[in-house]
């Protein structure tokens, strides 16, 4: 089945590092709302023989949205597709944007898996990445959450903050375990071209963490948390039995997806595209009929063939009998030579006809595909 991502742009803060389209003036929500909502209308027309199985809510903040807001656009979507009644619908969230009342009305509606954007439990952390919230504010909400009975919760954690130190980072990791979720995305930080973050390391106000250490946080997370129920089935992301998110899953395992909002990509029978990245073009494209869209390609077999080798090593591995229905070719004779370098190296294994990468391996993914893909 395919997927529905929905990008909600708003947010109460820029913090420094966030690379993602959001906005702190929220005085065109309502005219946004009513894009979104004739954009899921109009988008539908491509994918009527398609049935779909999870939504994801990303941002920005989609916390920020009402109750109404919500069950506007659960409405449009069961109206215009082909939706499993089995689905899991995620929504992110921002500690301190969902108090106990409002994750009670939630909960009404379909959603039923929350992605908080913790990053840290240290105070000193949160104030650098300038997160509006406290590591109190933190843990409340997550129990929150659970209280209101949340049972698929994500925690999102970032490492390799400049001087932040192993022991900060294994806290960081205990504090999130005890708290009992089932999910916990652990990424470190990176300096993305146009963040305030990058401009403060250009003018030297900001360093990078050793990459030693970066490599230590990371090999320690990698151990650390499948001692504690957690498996690891994508670089960065760890989840207890039968908790992995199947909404990302569609983006590794290339299958399907479609998009709205601004910034929002999609890809759906080889064919990729990319909404505007501005809310003001986009409620005017909208308004005047016209696709958000500012970018479009058609994936070739070459492209679609290391993107899927690419995201597959990335997470649960290459599936070569999949591969050979896909794309009728013999994956472990087209790449002979590189898989018995990654096997002799112990950067992957072969069982079952699943290539899948190691910790060792994972830790060099990128540099892998690059090299031998």
């Amino acid at each position: 089945m395919s997927g529905l991502y929905l990008h909600i742009p708003f947010c109460d803060t820029k913090c420094i590092y966030c690379d993602f389209y959001s906005i702190t003036n929220h005085s065109r929500k309502g005219e946004f709302i009513a894009s979104l909502i004739r954009e899921i209308e109009v988008q539908s027309e491509l994918v009527k023989d398609k049935s779909f199985d999870t939504i994801f809510f990303g941002g920005g903040t989609p916390s920020l949205l009402t109750h109404d807001n919500f069950q506007l656009i659960f409405d449009t979507l069961h109206q215009h597709y082909n939706i499993s009644p089995q689905s899991e619908i995620t929504i992110e969230a921002n500690p301190g944007t969902l108090d106990r009342n409002k994750l009670n009305e939630f909960k009404r509606l379909p959603i039923n898996r929350i992605s908080f954007g913790v990053q840290s439990f240290i105070d000193s952390e949160l104030k650098f990445l300038t997160r509006i919230h406290s590591a109190e504010h933190a843990i409340e909400s997550i129990k929150s959450a659970q209280d209101a009975g949340f049972e698929n919760i994500n925690l999102d954690l970032i490492f390799a903050l400049p001087h932040q130190t192993l022991e900060n980072w294994n806290y960081n990791l205990e504090k999130a375990v005890s708290l009992g979720t089932k999910h916990i995305s652990a990424y470190s930080l990176i300096f993305e071209e146009g963040t305030f973050l990058n401009m403060l390391l250009h003018k030297n106000r900001v360093r990078k963490a050793d990459e030693d250490l970066e490599r230590d946080m990371y090999e320690f997370t990698m151990a650390f948390l499948p001692q504690h129920g957690f498996n690891q089935y994508e670089i960065s992301n760890y989840a207890k039995d039968g908790f992995e998110c199947r909404h990302n899953l569609k983006y590794w395992e290339y299958y399907d997806y479609i998009s709205f909002g601004p910034s929002a990509s999609s890809f759906v029978n080889g064919k990729r595209w990319t909404n505007v990245r501005d809310i003001n073009k986009y409620i005017e494209l909208i308004n005047r009929n016209q696709r958000a869209a500012d970018f479009s390609e058609d994936i070739d077999k070459n492209t679609s063939i290391t993107e899927y080798i690419f995201l597959g090593l990335r997470s649960k591995g290459i599936d070569t009998r999949e591969f050979k229905l896909k794309f009728n070719e013999n994956f472990e004779e087209k790449y002979k030579d590189a898989i018995e370098v990654l096997l002799k190296s112990d950067f992957a294994t072969l069982n079952n006809s699943n290539l899948k990468m190691t910790r060792k391996g994972y830790a060099l993914c990128d540099e892998i595909v690059a090299t031998y893909f």
